[in-house]
């Protein structure tokens, strides 16, 4: 690269990192702010623990259940959606009913 194309380039970047400062202007933070953030940080971090040990126990009871880990969560999922608005295991049945249709 030629030293004019070079200054050239590193004019273009320096031109579009002020418009970028330009278009990220936001007010102070308060320290009211600034605690909503942690806490907002804290709950993500506690969720990304959460997450990792409900992995860590569905593992734990498929294995003793002799099943996979997706096939537990499926069972899981059903259940959930089942309490939370019906139908689930009659709609699961029925798609099921269509694909021994098909195989027939």
């Amino acid at each position: 690269m030629t030293p004019d194309k070079h200054n050239g380039a590193r004019s273009a970047r320096g031109e579009a990192s002020t418009s970028r400062t330009e278009l990220a202007s936001f007010r102070a933070l308060s320290e009211h702010d600034r605690q909503a953030i942690n806490g907002i940080i804290q709950t993500k971090d506690r969720i990304k623990l959460a997450q990792a040990q409900l992995r860590e126990d569905v593992k734990t009871v498929a294995e003793r259940l002799g099943m996979k880990s997706s096939e537990l969560n499926r069972i899981v999922r059903l259940v959930m959606q089942e309490q939370e608005r019906g139908n689930a295991l009659v709609h699961e049945k029925a798609l099921i009913e269509v694909a021994e249709q098909l195989l027939a």
